[in-house]
């Protein structure tokens, strides 16, 4: 990607800015990003009101994090293509006996 290719933008978490260059097919997904990390860490400091901001920031992290690395309950759609073939092979098998 070239230089040329990207937009320079600030997106503000708990209260800090960082400046960011990104893609222009990719500016609503960096700034809907933003809200999201921002309500969450809002929801963290509104529910341990005892704790700072950076316990919320962190706190955050680790959700995001544990929800990356914890197996999904859904069928890849490689897995479901390769159990479709499966059926349909079965089926033509069945159907030329």
């Amino acid at each position: 990607m070239l230089e040329n290719d990207l937009k320079s933008i600030t997106v503000t978490i708990a209260g800090r800015k960082f400046p960011l260059k990104v893609a222009l097919n990719e500016e609503a997904l960096v700034l809907e990003m933003e809200q999201e990390l921002n309500d969450k860490v809002s929801e963290y400091q509104q529910t341990y009101s005892s704790r700072d901001k950076l316990d919320a920031v962190i706190m955050t992290l680790i959700t995001y994090t544990f929800d990356q690395k914890k197996p999904s309950d859904n069928i890849s759609l490689d897995a479901a293509l390769d159990k479709i073939q499966s059926i349909k092979n079965m089926l033509h098998e069945i159907i030329n006996d």
